[in-house]
């Protein structure tokens, strides 16, 4: 059974542990690390590994989805998670100066799946990873993933753009992962990202 540490709303905190079914059936409020791992292409463009989420998990199934992500639980702080969330769905082990601070967010929502109530409110520390390897060269937990994709970012946006249903992806997440990669990296900007796409 996994329990999350509950956070106030100025994200401290509490000393309080939760079951993890009972924190998305309350709504309550929790941590979790999303990490990027991005590629250049020898082109210049700049790849996203996202994951398909199996059918059977409780949120989201069937989604393309950031390329690792997973819950703080007791004890953990966001760079802790964001690492051992590389470890068991990626079989990557990597140092905390490897992993580049994005930003954070607040996301929450209600949804339901498989006909039940899914409440999910998180505070997100959001991180990249620059990696340069084949598919076949990593593992990943099946019992988390069902498979692993390479997808340039335009791609991405522009699948958002258009309403895709097959990402379970924040907009505005990938419009910052978007700008790091123009500012930083020195990505073209074909097209300028307004608000809202």
């Amino acid at each position: 059974m996994e329990y999350f540490e509950l956070l106030s709303e100025n994200g401290q905190r509490l000393g309080k542990l939760k079951e993890r079914e009972a924190v998305h059936r309350d709504g309550d409020l929790h941590g979790g690390s999303h990490i990027w791992v991005i590629r250049r292409t020898k082109e210049g463009a700049v790849e996203v590994l996202l994951q398909r989420r199996r059918a059977d998990k409780d949120s989201f199934p069937g989604c393309l989805d950031v390329s690792c992500a997973g819950h703080m639980t007791a004890g953990e702080d966001f760079l802790s998670t964001a690492r051992r969330e590389l470890r068991e769905e990626l079989g990557l082990s990597v140092r905390e100066e490897d992993l580049i601070f994005l930003h954070d967010q607040r996301v929450g929502g209600e949804y339901a799946f498989h006909g039940r109530p899914f409440r999910n409110y998180e505070i997100n520390y959001v991180y990249l990873l620059r990696l340069d390897f084949p598919l076949d060269g990593l593992r990943y937990q099946e019992e988390e993933i069902a498979g692993l994709c390479w997808q340039e970012i335009g791609q991405i946006r522009e699948s958002l753009k258009d309403g895709s249903r097959q990402y379970c992806i924040h907009a505005s997440e990938l419009k910052e992962l978007y700008r790091y990669c123009v500012e930083k990296l020195g990505m073209p900007d074909g097209e300028r990202w307004e608000d809202g796409f």
